[in-house]
């Protein structure tokens, strides 16, 4: 079978310009939720979305967490840590936290940022409060759910991991009935980077697929699966968490002095943006996104035609496509020979705005020659303009 693309990579790559998720299951589309997104364009954090506290936690000492650390410049997050005019309880220093007011479920979430060069965390992390465990027949059990995306130490980190890589953990957060010491339950992941997390912008995304399993991705790029541990619970990561956003320091990390929080060039974390999509039927139609920004390369790649059209009475065909706003999938058969340029049928499906993955059934409509040779042509068209935003063609023959 004769294949023509009007593509120059496969959807399934990471383009450099568009940081997309990953390739969705086949019947299902990613959505942007908007209420977890921020481009931080402009030079006010919305505080609709965001505190720039962490409620119900003042940060590991000796490091507050200060509101005034936070702030948005030139398209940028950034939380600038530095030393206490009066150190107070213990706190001697202060980092930031950037803590969403809604709670996420099952979805992608995916951030890029730089980390400071402080020996202080940059971080990208979800977490809940604690509540009790239904599954048990003492009602005094309580757990959390934490899921650390990212951990790292920009500046100079005892373990060379954590300047050097994606730490990733998942902590299932327990309180046995009889009360006592909280039990961490954990099981991580991690992954080596190509440059430092304080040298260069790193993404780093997570797919929470379900409350049984994340699997993590490092620049794009899927590095490694996990399992939550369920020595209590059969479904232990079942709940929403709030996306946190912070940079603390560590009990098992030295703290940075008090010239290198002084130091401009040392003591920001930068957040370039944080983007979050949720699942839903490739053709089950929701409320578009209210965004300017362009996630995608408008783009479509049918995955599997058959190599001819006398295999049966329809073409079955899986496609893959992204678009920035609700378009069309136009199928369209012709015969190659066919001087008249006529077109023995069409069909139209809705490619609404995401990055979906589907299955079409294009019924025959006409009784094909075994000695003639025909063409699939599939375009992506702008639902409100028409304009066409990607064709691929197909040669079919017996």
């Amino acid at each position: 079978m004769k294949r023509t693309f009007m593509l120059l990579v496969l959807m399934a790559c990471t383009n450099m310009l568009y940081a997309i998720p990953p390739l969705p299951p086949l019947g299902y589309r990613w959505v942007l939720q908007a209420e977890f997104s921020d481009e931080f364009d402009g030079n006010r954090l919305d505080k609709g979305k965001w505190y720039t506290h962490y409620p119900g936690w003042e940060g590991r000492r000796p490091a507050l967490f200060e509101p005034g650390a936070v702030s948005q410049q030139n398209g940028m997050l950034l939380i600038r840590s530095g030393v206490l005019d009066k150190p107070r309880d213990g706190f001697t220093m202060y980092g930031g936290a950037v803590v969403s007011k809604s709670a996420a479920h099952f979805g992608y979430y995916e951030c890029k940022f730089k980390a400071s060069k402080l020996n202080m965390s940059t971080t990208f992390w979800m977490s809940n409060d604690k509540v009790n465990l239904k599954s048990t027949d003492c009602p005094k059990d309580q757990y959390s759910q934490e899921l650390d995306i990212q951990e790292c130490v920009g500046g100079n980190p005892v373990f060379d991991k954590f300047i050097n890589g994606m730490n990733s953990n998942t902590h299932f957060r327990y309180i046995k009935c009889e009360g006592g010491k909280e039990n961490f339950i954990s099981k991580g992941a991690g992954a080596t980077l190509q440059t430092s997390v304080s040298d260069d912008f790193h993404t780093y995304g997570a797919w929470w697929k379900n409350a049984e399993e994340v699997a993590f991705f490092a620049d794009g790029k899927f590095h490694q699966s996990v399992k939550f541990r369920k020595d209590v619970s059969e479904q232990p990561f079942d709940r929403p968490m709030h996306i946190n956003m912070v940079t603390e320091t560590y009990d098992w990390q030295p703290a940075p002095s008090e010239d290198e929080l002084r130091n401009d060039q040392l003591n920001t974390a930068s957040y370039d943006w944080i983007r979050a999509y949720k699942l839903v039927p490739v053709n089950q139609r929701v409320k578009e996104s209210e965004t300017d920004l362009d996630l995608y390369e408008n783009r479509l790649e049918l995955t599997n035609v058959p190599g001819s059209v006398f295999e049966g009475k329809a073409l079955e065909v899986e496609y893959v496509y992204t678009a920035n706003e609700n378009a069309k999938l136009q199928y369209t058969i012709r015969e190659l020979a066919d001087k008249k340029g006529n077109d023995l049928q069409a069909q139209v499906l809705d490619a609404y705005q995401g990055y979906g993955r589907g299955h079409a059934t294009i019924k025959l409509e006409f009784v094909p020659d075994k000695a003639k040779n025909y063409q699939l042509e599939a375009r992506l068209v702008h639902k409100r303009t028409g304009k066409t935003l990607s064709i691929v063609t197909y040669d079919l023959s017996y």
